[in-house]
């Protein structure tokens, strides 16, 4: 009978103890927490040596409810050398009576840097469990996202960009310490990364806890980002120094080898499995300037996260182009790229696009941003869930300003019969050159009704001649467009693909509006912009026919057809 209630009280002690015990680490309970209580916190400032601090317990906040924070005081040598508790010790394990109390989370701005908040060691390890959120009024002693490989105007332009999601960035020399045998364990370093390879995006921190027979790790002891389920790479990571600052301490740091992946990113921190891989996104940007006839590459790997892909690809593009281009200015740019992904419904995906860009102030910035929608279209649709096998990017700038305005069109003073080729004499003026002519052909279709056909020859920029199209219809007092029915994704896609380019002379029968309302076009089949929406406006109608230019094409001129027997 003994041994019966013995073996009922040990199966109760693990029921309560939960993952602690099964990770052999002893823990200690807020309830037994008081002021007074003495101990010390395990941290790196330099390289990836595990120094130790003094601690000593100030109080306990909260309730069961709520979730409680340990206020501690933190003393000693390496806390004078550090300027205080820094961003980046965030996660740094905390013993008490030498058992794990929690993890240095929180503090207060511009307050003692010796004074903050820890994360009870409980509530984190409800992460590998049904987790309930708990919010935090105090201010995260997190790091802000250390990126390496990227110049000052890339740094600028991805902080831009993540501004949104209250990430502050800043840039670090690029590690290249050997820390192939430097493992993971409670008060070592830890990088989160969202970029990795050429460039890196991520975050450093510490270790709170790390079970060895299965690999477990808990981390930060606050959020990342707060994502929930998530799926990082986790690294280590060398530190260079803990810099002191009037507002909160930072270290500054490499990350390191890849040891597994982040799976967790909660309000309590962060938790993960060593030796596990998280699924990725190989990525492949190739650059010319062609004035110097330089070259410059970026291979990496991105994480799947379906918010902050768009930004990460925008910003690792950008940064290679504005390596590459190495001024600050206007110019034209050439891209092209290609996307394979793969939807739930949908199947394989192949997004493929070539544009030209011309921008008099910043040329970087406006060459990607087509690349930037196509990836917020496939991970943001409402359609379905896409998955990204690899985006491959190839640009060419140049500071010369490779742009034309379209002057003039004519043709041969004639009439011409449904099928017929009607030659077209283009004049474009280019920036500071002398005018020059192209000529193309447009084939009148073979139902064209007799009588005048106007066509229309635009560049292929769709946004300013719909900007001048609906300027147009106000001035006339012609009626909105209605609402055209609800595209489906494989029509978004094919959209995309079959989009009218910068560098293209764009061709198409303009409709004749009746003054009668209710009457029928005379050209069948041809949109009225007066009676159909924008898709249908700008995708024209089945008669339009594109043709390539070496430049970009702006402007648009109108020409009346006569279509008659001879």
């Amino acid at each position: 009978m003994k041994h019966c209630k013995f073996l009922l009280a040990f199966i109760l002690i693990l029921c309560i103890n939960g993952i602690a015990v099964a990770a052999n680490i002893p823990t200690i309970s807020v309830d037994e927490l008081h002021p007074g209580m003495r101990g010390y916190a395990k941290t790196v400032i330099k390289g990836v040596n595990i120094e130790t601090f003094d601690v000593e317990i100030l109080g306990v906040t909260g309730s069961d409810v709520a979730g409680h924070n340990i206020l501690i005081k933190a003393s000693g040598p390496l806390i004078e050398k550090s300027g205080g508790i820094a961003q980046g010790m965030s996660g740094s394990p905390v013993y008490i009576d030498g058992r794990l109390a929690g993890a240095v989370a929180y503090g207060k701005a511009f307050s003692d840097p010796n004074y903050c908040f820890l994360t009870p060691i409980e509530e984190m390890l409800k992460m590998f469990e049904n987790y309930e959120p708990r919010p935090s009024v105090f201010l995260p002693k997190n790091t802000p996202l250390m990126v390496s490989g990227f110049t000052d105007d890339g740094v600028q332009y991805l902080s831009d960009k993540l501004l949104p999601l209250g990430l502050k960035t800043y840039a670090v020399p690029t590690g290249n310490q050997d820390l192939s045998n430097v493992p993971l364990e409670p008060g070592s370093s830890i990088g989160v990364e969202l970029v990795r390879g050429d460039l890196s995006i991520g975050a450093i921190g510490t270790v709170t806890w790390k079970d060895d027979d299965t690999g477990r790790i808990l981390a930060f002891g606050h959020p990342f980002l707060q994502r929930g389920s998530a799926d990082y790479f986790m690294t280590n990571a060398w530190i260079f120094a803990s810099i002191p600052n009037m507002e909160s301490s930072f270290k500054v740091g490499a990350l390191g080898n890849l040891k597994g992946r982040i799976s967790q990113d909660r309000a309590t921190g962060i938790a993960g499995i060593i030796n596990e891989n998280p699924k990725v996104i190989p990525m492949f940007v190739s650059v010319t300037d062609k004035d110097r006839g330089l070259h410059r590459t970026a291979s990496v790997q991105l994480i799947t996260d379906e918010d902050l892909v768009p930004t990460l690809i925008d910003g690792v593009c950008y940064n290679t182009v504005n390596q590459a281009f190495d001024r600050r200015g206007g110019g034209t740019s050439r891209i092209s790229f290609n996307i394979t992904a793969r939807g739930e419904d949908e199947g394989q995906i192949n997004l493929k696009r070539e544009n030209m860009f011309f921008n008099n102030a910043d040329v970087a910035k406006a060459t990607n941003g087509e690349l930037a929608f196509a990836c917020d279209m496939l991970m943001r649709n409402k359609f379905e869930k896409v998955t990204i096998f690899d985006v491959n990017v190839n640009v060419e700038i140049t500071s010369g300003f490779e742009v034309a305005e379209i002057v003039s069109a004519k043709m041969p003073n004639k009439r011409f019969k449904p099928g017929d080729i009607v030659p077209l004499t283009i004049e474009f003026k280019p920036y500071r050159a002398a005018n020059f002519t192209k000529q193309i052909e447009f084939k009148v279709p073979e139902n064209q009704k007799t009588g005048p056909m106007n066509i229309i020859i635009r560049s292929g920029n769709a946004y300013v001649w719909l900007t001048k199209l609906i300027k147009k219809q106000k001035e006339e007092g012609t009626v909105a467009p209605n609402e055209e029915k609800k595209l489906q994704f494989k029509e978004f896609l094919q959209d995309f693909n079959e989009a009218d380019r910068n560098n293209e002379i764009i061709v198409d029968i303009l409709p004749n509006i009746k003054k009668n309302a209710g009457e029928k076009p005379a050209n069948s089949g041809v949109p009225n912009p007066a009676l159909t929406g924008f898709r249908t406006i700008i995708k024209g109608s089945k008669y339009k026919q594109k043709y390539p230019l070496d430049f970009i094409a702006n402007g648009e001129v109108e020409l009346t057809v006569p279509v008659g027997i001879k």
